[in-house]
């Protein structure tokens, strides 16, 4: 393992650490309650790009058998959504709120120039934003972040000035996954991470994801015995560049020889003998990619080689996931922990080798088929393998249809039924007052800052057949032009027209509606059947739109 230098800035008691800038003592007294040793654990970890059925509990090939058991001790949701960008869900997750309302509305390095003007799009959390880091560490726990942070880069943005007594990490929205000397600086500068309070170099044999788990062990191994913990691990895997250790990479040698499409079908129906959609759901068809018999020999192989490098990727995420739980296991601390697991967004189809970055990928690195997955290569996953990944839902990460924004999730933990499927709608704000609930902290919010937008899933957890499983209330969300409305049985949704990777082959800048428990796949478009429904679902929108303060970069037409 790799011994970290830590420089421990806990303390004892209720402290005041990491109150950001601008936050003063005072905005600590939501909390009026303490945390004993026996207090519950909680551990979140979050992959980055993942699709819905990637993981074996989800219908995929991939070797997840972690991840399996945790499902298999703990319930697995169907209908979880997340926003279908990196750093407004992690803005989300660690508010509560809606990320417009915390200065994350859009990625920050898509943004227009009009939105970077607005506090709403500044991207990194604003005045606003409350974390529920700070929350848990002003009640006693100790708090912990390993991994991708991508919600700011000054020192006054860090985590540890939001919540973490510990954190080491990457501050952007990505980097390569093996250390390699004299990087070549990409289009979004240097690769930036820091250990605690400083900026800091990575070892010589950092591999991404084993890395942040070293880390995350070390620290709950060197955590003050008085004290339950809070532990955030985000993975950058299988974030792009594509790379990942060798024999991971060989494990999966003989799996994609039939393309994305056969893929898909597999998936699909793997999805759908699970009963995680209904037996009548209908296939989306796999758009913007060219036929599997078209490709040359040679790009063949370079199209299995990136499925089988983005496979190896969430092999080893999940071998190092069960580094982690077998280590609170050894520490007697697995039977007092609840475990959260999900992605960011969906698969993402955007081919950076292609677009505005291809002259620093061609010019720096070696995308020689033999080399694919090395240290000093940069591959993504294309349009293909992502819709395939994303089944059974419909499009990619960017887009507010569910393939961008629908997410595996698991949740197991202490008095949580084990190998049970849940099909009640959540998403991303649930979260923070639902590990409230666990640790027995304050969920009320001081005056000024953003109000948590979730409902706590406590009773879901524990008592999964009772209660409603739609949306009885309008779940509205807004990101780079893509909008949605989730309300009861339906969904309006509208795709963006700017770049994400499809614009060119599905309806950009129009509403369209979706009976979304018998349609899950977004096939069939009921907005000529229903128009008082979509029109209600519209002006719900307008609304949120209204209240969040988004600012309009792809405007829709009814």
């Amino acid at each position: 393992m790799i011994a970290f230098n830590h420089k421990l800035i806990i303390g004892s008691g209720m402290m005041l650490t990491g109150i950001s800038a601008g936050h003063t003592a005072t905005d600590t007294n939501m909390v009026s309650n303490t945390v004993t040793p026996k207090s519950p654990n909680v551990l979140v970890i979050m992959a980055d790009d993942l699709g819905f059925s990637d993981i074996s509990p989800y219908g995929s090939e991939i070797q997840t058998p972690n991840l399996e058991m945790l499902a298999n001790n703990g319930i697995s949701f169907t209908d979880f959504s997340v926003t279908p960008y990196s750093s407004p869900s992690r803005a989300s997750f660690l508010t509560g709120s809606d990320p417009h309302e915390v200065g994350v509305g859009n990625l920050l390095e898509i943004s227009s120039p009009e939105q970077k003007a607005d506090p709403s799009y500044v991207g990194y959390l604003n005045e606003n934003a409350l974390t529920i880091a700070q929350r848990l560490q002003q009640a006693g726990y100790y708090t912990l972040m390993s991994g991708k942070w991508h919600l700011g880069t000054e020192p006054e943005q860090a985590p540890t000035n939001w919540g973490f007594d510990e954190f080491f990490g990457l501050l952007k929205g990505e980097a390569n996954h093996f250390k390699r000397p004299n990087y070549p600086e990409g289009p979004y500068g240097p690769e930036l991470y820091r250990l605690n309070g400083e900026l800091t170099d990575i070892p010589d044999d950092f591999y991404s994801s084993k890395t942040y788990a070293d880390f995350l062990i070390d620290s709950l191994n060197s955590r003050p015995d008085d004290r339950p913990f809070f532990a955030y691990l985000q993975f950058t895997a299988p974030h792009s560049p594509l790379q990942a250790p060798r024999e991971d990479i060989e494990k999966y040698s003989d799996y994609y020889k039939d393309g994305p499409r056969a893929l898909a079908k597999r998936r699909f129906e793997n999805v759908k003998n699970l009963g995680f959609i209904p037996k009548s759901a209908k296939q989306p068809t796999i758009k913007g990619y060219p036929e599997w018999e078209i490709f040359s020999e040679e790009d063949r192989q370079k199209e299995i080689k990136r499925m089988q490098l983005y496979a190896a990727m969430i092999d080893n995420m999940d071998a190092n996931i069960g580094r982690v739980i077998d280590n609170l296991k050894a520490t007697g601390e697995l039977d007092n922990t609840y475990i959260f697991f999900f992605s960011d967004n969906g698969a993402a189809g955007k081919y950076s080798e292609l677009g505005p970055w291809k002259d620093w990928v061609n010019n720096d690195h070696d995308n020689s088929l033999a080399n694919m997955g090395n240290f000093d290569s940069y591959v993504s996953m294309g349009i293909g393998w992502a819709q395939a990944a994303n089944m059974p839902f419909s499009l990619i990460k960017g887009y507010t249809a569910e393939g961008g924004m629908r997410s595996p999730f698991i949740v197991s933990g202490p008095n949580i039924p084990k190998d049970t499927l849940s099909g009640k709608y959540s998403n991303l704000t649930d979260l923070a007052p639902t590990i409230l609930d666990i640790a027995g902290v304050s969920k009320v919010t001081p005056p000024g800052k953003a109000p948590l937008d979730g409902e706590s899933l406590m009773q879901e957890l524990t008592q999964p057949n009772i209660g409603i499983k739609v949306p009885y209330k309008s779940k509205v969300l807004e990101m780079n032009g893509s909008k949605t409305v989730r309300r009861g049985h339906y969904k309006a949704l509208a795709n963006t027209d700017k770049f994400a990777g499809l614009g060119e082959v599905i309806p950009t800048q129009k509403w369209q509606l979706y009976n979304i428990e018998q349609d899950p796949s977004e096939t069939t478009d009921i907005a000529d059947q229903y128009p008082e429904i979509l029109d209600n679902l519209i002006a719900e929108y307008d609304s949120y739109a209204q209240d969040v303060g988004v600012v309009e970069v792809s405007p829709t037409s009814r």
